[in-house]
């Protein structure tokens, strides 16, 4: 037993360490999703192919399967779980790499996975970027308003210049487009932050790169936003100085509850039928009562 619990110990021990830090509430945690899944599940594969420990290899596979039940298909998990964690800059599209050279894929597979998810980054930011230009758009509006109109000119150009707004369309649609290559691939391209410096603080390297990647840092500070756990929240209410109930407390919350939710007694209300049939019990009660008092006198 002594044997079985100290190979046992060192193996939740990496369970135990990604818990705290999947769980902490005072610094972004959703980039690590995707890096911690990864580490836990080389983990468990390297276990369950370890013939050393029968024991520590039985556990692992029962492991493994409920591990593939919830994460093994890629497919179904969150695309935000990819993008949070090539929003790293230490990371960007070399963990996901790494991850599948880990587990036997090909270059195709790499390629193709890579692919996928960069198109998710992309569709992300046309999503951000249409909502920028509209906030733009509308702001400009307000200031044409309170500015009086602007110079008073018809924007339509009363059909004259119908043709040439098109092509300015147009060639604002190819921009934007080529905008968008720029920035996503500008960023992916850009030189990773090394992972050796003990001060990078990830939020604050993207509040430093805002104007670098307007629209990309704007994607970041929402995904970064997002807890990888519950933990944090669900602690709040198991406090035992906020909200552990006594047997004493519940008794008087059950009570009080029942006196707020009851009707307020009446001498003038109409009696029911429990009410009569309450007082006709009663009233049988009394009689049978005093019937026995006057025989028990007599004798």
């Amino acid at each position: 037993d002594w044997e079985n619990a100290k190979a046992f110990v060192h193996f939740l021990k990496k369970f135990y360490d990604a818990t705290l830090e999947l769980s902490a509430s005072k610094s972004p945690t959703s980039q690590l999703i995707y890096q911690s899944l990864i580490a836990l599940q080389v983990e468990i594969e390297r276990k369950r192919l370890d013939d050393s420990d029968p024991t520590l290899k039985k556990v692992a596979h029962a492991m493994k399967l409920k591990f593939d039940k919830y994460w093994g298909n890629w497919d179904n998990m969150n695309p935000s779980i990819f993008i949070a964690n090539v929003l790293d800059p230490r990371n960007k599209l070399q963990m996901i790499k790494v991850s599948i050279i880990k587990f036997g894929g090909t270059a195709t597979m790499i390629q193709e996975f890579v692919n996928k998810v960069k198109l998710e980054l992309v569709n992300l930011w046309m999503e951000y970027k249409c909502i920028n230009d509209m906030l733009y758009i509308e702001s400009q509006s307000m200031q044409l308003e309170r500015d009086g109109g602007g110079s008073g000119m018809s924007s339509a150009g009363g059909g004259l210049c119908d043709e040439l707004f098109d092509d300015v369309d147009a060639q604002n649609e190819e921009e934007q487009l080529l905008e968008i290559s720029n920035e996503v691939d500008k960023y992916l391209a850009d030189e990773i932050e090394k992972r050796s410096n003990q001060y990078f603080n990830l939020l604050e390297w993207w509040k430093g790169n805002e104007t670098r990647y307007p629209i990309i840092s704007m994607i970041a500070k929402d995904i970064f936003a997002i807890p990888s756990s519950t933990v944090a929240s669900e602690a709040a209410f198991s406090d035992p100085f906020r909200s552990c109930l006594s047997p004493k407390m519940v008794e008087a919350l059950v009570c009080t509850s029942d006196w707020l939710r009851a009707e307020e007694f009446s001498f003038w209300k109409d009696p029911t039928d429990d009410d009569l049939e309450l007082y006709e019990e009663i009233e049988k009660s009394k009689s049978i009562f005093y019937l026995s008092l006057n025989v028990y006198n007599f004798c």
